[in-house]
């Protein structure tokens, strides 16, 4: 179905360079929308959360990003993302969540479901641009408590916490090949000074295996520190990828 439907591709690969000051959004391309992350959350009650992260170049002011999916039963459903701030100065984030549960009249198209497919339908100056996996329509399918895929990220940070003398976290990352490095590069003093630490494959992150979960966890931080910023980095194939938080690098604080 989505398929057929006109698609704006990209030819520009995307380029990972670490720097402390990176200016440049993490994901940016010439493509105008582009998935970065979905998630299907299973709990009890019947509880189902259908969510996601999607990046759109800020084409004009006025804009709509629309999540256009199908549960499974045979229907196509949309629900609207929302504006969470820029990434660049030529590109935003924007947020999507839609979710039911057992009782609930809302939504109940996600009650029981097993599998997600959907892409992202961007709206502006009176064109409409898809991000639809390349005609192949994106899909997230039930797994253990939560599924997660990747969209155009090839590394995504996933939590963190710093408690006590431990600063741990979890990263997302596309598994490109069996062989691979993860690493945290982080500072307890405003960059003055660094240190480096690796993570370590805990699981997969969906069905398919085509996004693994990684932890990492540092137990040797002083007392007195009260924030932590860090940057990841996957090695993969020769390659190294980045995820920087845009530029920005990632703040945890006690």
């Amino acid at each position: 179905m989505l398929g057929k439907m006109k698609k704006y591709l990209s030819g520009v690969a995307f380029l990972a360079i670490f720097a402390l000051t990176f200016a440049q959004s993490a994901f940016a391309s010439e493509q105008p929308a582009q998935l970065i992350s979905a998630n299907l959350y299973a709990y009890k009650y019947g509880y189902v959360a259908f969510s996601g992260n999607v990046e759109v170049s800020n084409l004009d002011y006025q804009k709509k990003v629309t999540i256009h999916y199908t549960p499974g039963d045979g229907k196509w459903y949309d629900t609207p993302a929302s504006y969470q701030g820029p990434t660049d100065s030529t590109h935003e984030k924007w947020n999507f969540s839609v979710s039911t549960y057992s009782g609930d009249t809302t939504n109940p198209q996600l009650l029981n479901v097993q599998k997600v497919q959907f892409a992202i339908k961007y709206e502006v100056g009176g064109q409409t641009y898809w991000d639809n996996n390349n005609g192949q329509n994106y899909s997230v399918s039930r797994y253990n408590m939560s599924s997660t895929i990747l969209g155009k990220p090839n590394v995504l940070k996933a939590f963190d916490s710093l408690s006590q003398n431990t600063f741990s976290g979890g990263v997302y990352l596309k598994n490109l090949d069996y062989t691979k490095t993860v690493k945290v590069r982080y500072t307890t003093d405003n960059w003055n000074t660094t240190k480096e630490g690796y993570a370590s494959y805990y699981a997969p992150a969906n069905s398919d295996g085509s996004v693994q979960e990684w932890h990492f966890s540092f137990n040797n931080i002083d007392s007195g520190v009260s924030q932590i910023k860090y940057a990841i980095s996957y090695t993969v194939n020769g390659q190294t990828y980045w995820d920087n938080n845009y530029g920005s690098n990632y703040t945890v604080n006690r």
